[in-house]
C-alpha cells in the first residue's frame, strides 16, 4: 500500500501530511519530504480535494476493499460534502464502498445533503437510499432475549414496556436499559442463575420523551467528581491527554485514573476519546 500511495500521490504526500499527520508515520522512511510551493486559498483547497481522492484511490483495491462510513452528514460543511461527491464520483476510485448517514428532520442541513445526492446522480453514479426508523417491538424482544440469554417469551413483558417508553429509538432504549440496571429494576438472580426484572417497577418508572433531557438527568446522578471531569472534558474537545485534563482542575485531589476507570464502567467513553 505504501508504494501505491507514493505512486498515486507522489510529492503531494507532503501537502496531505499537514492535515493527515498519521500519513507521515505510515509511510515511515519510504518518503522524503519535499518543499511545498505556496498556493492561493482557493487553489490550496482544490489541490487538497484532488490529492485526497488520489489517496483514497491508492488505499482501495481488489485484494483490500475500502469502506468509508460517515455519520451525521447533516452537520457537514459545504467543503466536506464536496469532498464526498468527488470521492464517490471519481472514476479512478474503485473497490470502495461509501456509507453515509444523515437525519432528515433538519431542513437547512437536509437540503445540503439532498443537493449532494442530486449532484452524484447527475454524474451517473447510482446509490441506494435506506430509511432507518425506530426498532420494532419484535426486534427489541429479540435483542433482549439474546442480551439477557432468556427465552423470547420471557422477555415479552419487558420488551413491550421498553418499546412503549422509548418508541424504539436505539440510543434511548440502550440508555434506558442501563438505568434499569443502575436502579435495581434489572438484576442477575444468583438463585435462579439468570437475569430477572421488576415489571411493575419498570412500568411505573417515569421517563422523559426527550432523549437529551433523559441523558442529562442520567448524568446528574453521577458522582460529583465524575460530573466535574465530564464538564472539563467537554471543553477540551474529542481528543486530549490526561495531563491536559489534570491542568483543568485547581485542586489536587482529582484522581485522573479513577475518573477514566469509572467513565469506562458507566459507558461515557462512547462520547469521549481519551489519549494517554
Amino acid at each position: 500500500m505504501r508504494s501505491r500511495i507514493l505512486k498515486n500521490v507522489g510529492s503531494g504526500c507532503t501537502f496531505l501530511m499537514k492535515s493527515i499527520p498519521g500519513l507521515q508515520t505510515f509511510l515511515e522512511e519510504c518518503y522524503v519530504e519535499n518543499t511545498e510551493t505556496a498556493f492561493s486559498p482557493t487553489a490550496t483547497e482544490q489541490r487538497w480535494k484532488y490529492l485526497l481522492c488520489k489517496l483514497v484511490a491508492a488505499t482501495s483495491n481488489e485484494d483490500c476493499p475500502l469502506v468509508l462510513f460517515l455519520d451525521d452528514l447533516q452537520w457537514a460543511d459545504e467543503t466536506s460534502l464536496d469532498v464526498i461527491r468527488m470521492i464517490v464520483t471519481d472514476p479512478d476510485i474503485r473497490y470502495c464502498l461509501f456509507i453515509g448517514v444523515h437525519r432528515d428532520n433538519q431542513s437547512s442541513s437536509t437540503n445540503r445533503v439532498k443537493k449532494l445526492l442530486h449532484g452524484i446522480q447527475e454524474q451517473g453514479v447510482s446509490f441506494m437510499a435506506m430509511r432507518i426508523g425506530p426498532i420494532e417491538k419484535e426486534s427489541i424482544n429479540t435483542i433482549l432475549s439474546e442480551t439477557l440469554c432468556l427465552p423470547p417469551r420471557l422477555c415479552q413483558p419487558l420488551s413491550t414496556i421498553i418499546h412503549s417508553k422509548t418508541g424504539g429509538i436505539a440510543l434511548f432504549m440502550l440508555d434506558f436499559l442501563k438505568s434499569l440496571k443502575e436502579e435495581g429494576l434489572l438484576w442477575f438472580d444468583l438463585s435462579s442463575r439468570r437475569w430477572a426484572f421488576d415489571t411493575r417497577g419498570i412500568d411505573a418508572k417515569e421517563i422523559s420523551d426527550d432523549l437529551v433531557e433523559h441523558i442529562s438527568k442520567r448524568m446528574t446522578r453521577l458522582p460529583h467528581g465524575m460530573q466535574s471531569g465530564l464538564k472539563i472534558s467537554a471543553c477540551l474537545g474529542s481528543s486530549f491527554s490526561a495531563g491536559t485534563l489534570q491542568k483543568g482542575f485547581s485542586r489536587n485531589d482529582f484522581d485522573i485514573d479513577e475518573f477514566l476507570r469509572f467513565s469506562i464502567e458507566v459507558g461515557v467513553t462512547r462520547f469521549i476519546h481519551f489519549v494517554a
